[in-house]
């Protein structure tokens, strides 16, 4: 446990060093900023509410439809094959630590991650809600943390299915190309194919709206919930198998 945590806390630091996950935290910040002063400012033309209380859940809804997928391939591609490509990841295989820690650890800081945007995000809208004089009230607050808890669950299966794609690569980039056409793909197969958007995990990315209806079933809820979940594993399962057979 303490080599785990050792590895988990490594990984997290050279995580936080980069460059572009610096710029992801910023940018993750500045957007939902920018976009309430628009909103502000087009207020008289628009005669609406510039920033509402549904504020953070529409934030949430363009960020793990687009934003928070691009950082998953982004460090997905830095995590497994870019340090393939730089052969880092064959030093840190030399370590006294095993594929299945190093493995466990770059997921776990990714999946951290993911969780860091979710955070930053519901803090600068809930700010921005604030100024704007339109704060939610405690009911509301509950169903957002739902909303929110419920985005890095689907997020965390999106991330475990590139994870795993990303075993098939020895370069990041060969990887980021591929992985967004492959997204692009899945989430255009549903209007092409109803039945495929049940199986997809990319088709969950606004599955955070689902827990926000009041006609949605528990039983609907509970059974996407669960198929989320067994993506999450067998997709983390079939990337470990091909980590653990890789040649780097």
């Amino acid at each position: 446990m303490h080599k785990w945590r050792a590895g988990y806390f490594n990984e997290l630091y050279l995580l936080l060093y980069r460059k572009k996950v610096v710029m992801f935290a910023i940018f993750s910040l500045i957007l939902p900023v920018l976009l309430a002063i628009s909103l502000s400012a087009l207020k008289p033309v628009l005669g609406l509410i510039a920033v509402s209380q549904s504020f953070p859940i529409e934030m949430l809804t363009i960020y793990t439809s687009i934003w928070i997928p691009l950082f998953i391939l982004t460090i997905t591609g830095d995590l497994f094959p870019g340090e393939v490509a730089t052969r880092t990841l064959k030093l840190a295989l030399l370590r006294p630590n095993s594929r299945f820690q190093v493995f466990g650890t770059k997921v776990a800081a990714l999946g951290t991650g993911i969780a860091g945007i979710l955070i930053l995000l519901g803090i600068i809208t809930f700010i921005c809600n604030i100024f704007a004089g339109t704060s939610a009230r405690f009911v509301e607050s509950v169903h957002m943390i739902e909303a929110y808890a419920a985005a890095f669950v689907s997020m965390i299966a999106l991330s475990a299915m590139f994870v795993f794609v990303s075993q098939f690569f020895k370069s990041a980039s060969s990887f980021m190309v591929f992985s967004l056409v492959l997204y692009a793909a899945a989430k255009m197969a549903p209007f092409l194919l109803s039945s495929i958007a049940a199986f997809s995990p990319a088709s969950y990315t606004n599955w955070h709206m689902l827990w926000l209806s009041q006609t949605v079933s528990a039983g609907k809820l509970m059974t996407s919930l669960l198929f989320l979940l067994s993506s999450c594993m067998l997709f983390l399962a079939l990337g470990y198998y091909r980590f653990d057979r890789k040649e780097v």
